[in-house]
Parts: C-alpha cells; structure tokens; sequence
C-alpha cells in the first residue's frame, strides 16, 4: 500500500499522467511528423550549481563534484534573465514551475522573487529544498506555492551527518518551524520527503512522526537510486525490504485528516531495484529542465550529460522556440536506449504514452 484509499489522488500517484492525454496524443503525432509539439507542461528550473551538503547518493555529483567543469563558466542564473524566462514561459503555455536543485536552490538569494514573479504571472509554482536556508521572505514565497518539498532523511544528528556529510539536522527542523509559523491563507501542500539508505531503514517511522509534529502536511518516502553508473561507488542494494514495510506500515498508522503519507514504490521492482517495464521514451517533452549552464535537456534524469543537452535559453529565453520540437529534438527521442539509464522518473507515464498509442483500450467509445 503506497497511500490510503483517502489519498490516493496525490501528486505521487503516477496515474495523474492520464489527464495529460491531449499531452499524449501531441507527442505522438509530433514523432511521426504530423503537427508542431506543444509547450511543455512544466519546466524545472537548476538556478545555481552548489549545495551545502555532501549526500554519498546525490544524483547530481557526477557534475557537482566529480567533474565540476561540467557546469560551465556559468553556475548561478541571473535574476534578470530568470524574469524574462518566468515571463516567456508564462505566455508560452507552461503550467508549473519547479524550483529545483543544481545543488541546493534556496543557495540562491534570488529564488524568493523569482517564485513570486511566477505566480503573479498565474503559474503554480513548487520548491524542492534541503531546508538548510531560511528566511522571511523565502518562507512567504514558498506559502505562495502549491507544494514545498524539503528533504530529511534522519531522525537525528549523527545519522544525518553519515547521509549527507554534515550535521545540519537542528538547523533543518528550526527552518522547518520559521516556515510553519508564517503560514500564510493559500494552500500550501508541505511534504517532508525521504530517501530509503541503510543508514535509516530503522529511522523511517520516526522520521515520519517527526514531521507530522513540526506541522507538516504529508511524509513520502521512496526507495534511493545507487544504481546509477554516474555516483561514485554506484550499485545494486541490498535493502532489507520487510523491515521496511514494517516501518512503512508504522507510518500509515500515523495518518489523520492533516496528514497524509506515501509509501512510494511503483517505479522500482519487489527487491526496491530499478526496472523499465515499458519499450520506448516518450514522456520526456512533458518537462523541460533548463539548468544553471543556461542549457535545456532532453530528460530531468539526464542533466548536464552532454549528448541529452537539447539547446541554449540563454540570454534569450525565446531561443527555446528555435530547437523545441525541431528535427534534433525528435531525433534525439527516437534513438534514445533506456537500457542505458536508471531509475526513470517518468516510467508509468511512458508505460500510458505506449496504451494510447495502441489504443487497445478503445478510448473512442466509453
């Protein structure tokens, strides 16, 4: 059980992917050629390359650490140009923007009003946060979004320090905190999110109390991806996977009208391994990540890697509509091997794309 009968409708529910069918259809007539691609329906934009912790897991130390030069000269999105980008992807047609991490995004001081400058352009807005960084106006900003996500895989110091490198675990909950004593009137849906290591299978039921404690509005939890070949020391774990849903079943116990929480498992097979039950990569055109090189590519699973980067969006956002969509793009899609990736963070939508496009569901008659 990955949620409640009463939560099912969750933003973790993949089966979400299925109201983005005239989304579908476009992508699918697009690969054959018939008519232009539309906008993405979200973008997630990297505004700054650094981060203030070392997690041993991070799937963006291949380019952070490993080999930095991987960024470019430019590792921090200038607030003016991250503006006009806001402006254009608004009239565009995107619907959200996610403020995600090249590193740790709240790193940069500008983030706050890039947020607000999306929503008063009518997009929903999220933020994906170490919660290490906090201030008045960041906190305001992030009640102005339709869901915070802030990452705490420990229940304590030292084993905070052993996941991320660094013992900021104090820090984290007192952020937490600031931000709940400034909630404003918009519904703000605040998760406390949570990677399965070694290190904390013992600690996820303790995890998921505290963050019901400190306020919050739902605890998710998923298995971590070490099999990625760009992490160093990357391979297959060996998870003790009753023990975990133990803890899992432990979580839903704690479960309330106010409190929501998510055992997500559905993109990893039984032993919490990666898996590709489906044969071809189609979801990508859903999102567009632009990162802080001022690059856009293929995949939100494929940053900074060099043969998936799809075009510049700097200085000029609108260089986006001279490669989006275009031969290159198309291309790029169609000789992809998704027996070279990992964990893929659109499996169940491209397992959806593969139904429509057989129709054996027969979708024209109710």
């Amino acid at each position: 059980m990955e949620w409640s009968e009463r939560n099912k409708y969750s933003s973790f529910n993949s089966m979400k992917g299925l109201t983005y069918y005239n989304n579908y259809q476009n992508i699918l007539r697009w690969m054959d050629g018939k008519e232009p691609l539309g906008p993405p329906i979200e973008c997630n934009l990297d505004p700054f390359a650094a981060c203030n912790l070392d997690c041993y897991f991070c799937i963006t130390q291949r380019y952070l650490v490993t080999t930095p030069q991987e960024v470019g000269p430019m590792k921090r999105l200038p607030l003016d140009y991250m503006l006009r980008l806001v402006r254009f992807l608004s009239d565009w047609g995107v619907r959200g923007l996610c403020i995600s991490g090249g590193g740790e995004p709240t790193l940069h001081s500008d983030v706050p009003e890039v947020l607000v400058a999306a929503q008063k352009a009518g997009m929903r807005t999220s933020i994906f946060t170490n919660m290490t960084v906090m201030n008045n106006e960041l906190a305001d900003a992030m009640w102005g979004c339709q869901f915070v996500t802030w990452s705490i895989n420990a229940a304590d110091g030292e084993t905070f320090k052993a996941i991320k490198g660094i013992d900021l675990f104090e820090r984290v909950k007192a952020n937490v905190c600031r931000l709940m004593e400034r909630q404003g009137q918009a519904k703000t849906f605040v998760c406390a999110r949570m990677l399965i290591l070694p290190e904390n299978i013992r600690q996820i039921h303790a995890v998921c109390r505290m963050a019901k404690e400190l306020g919050c509005g739902g605890f998710s939890i998923r298995p971590v991806d070490f099999e990625r070949d760009d992490i160093k020391g990357h391979h297959r774990l060996a998870l003790p996977v009753d023990a975990v849903h133990e803890q899992f079943a432990l979580c839903h116990e704690e479960e309330t009208s106010e409190f929501k929480v998510f055992t997500v498992t559905h993109k990893f097979d039984s032993e919490f391994h990666v898996k590709h039950d489906f044969n071809e990569c189609l979801a990508p055109p859903l999102l567009l990540p632009i990162l802080s090189d001022g690059n856009a590519y293929l995949c939100v699973d494929k940053k900074m890697e060099a043969p998936f980067r799809l075009g510049s969006c700097f200085p000029n956002p609108e260089t986006i509509l001279e490669w989006w969509g275009g031969d290159r793009h198309r291309q790029m899609m169609k000789t992809l091997d998704i027996n070279g990736c990992s964990r893929c963070t659109f499996g169940q939508y491209n397992r959806q794309i593969e139904a429509i496009r057989e129709d054996s569901m027969m979708v024209s008659f109710p």
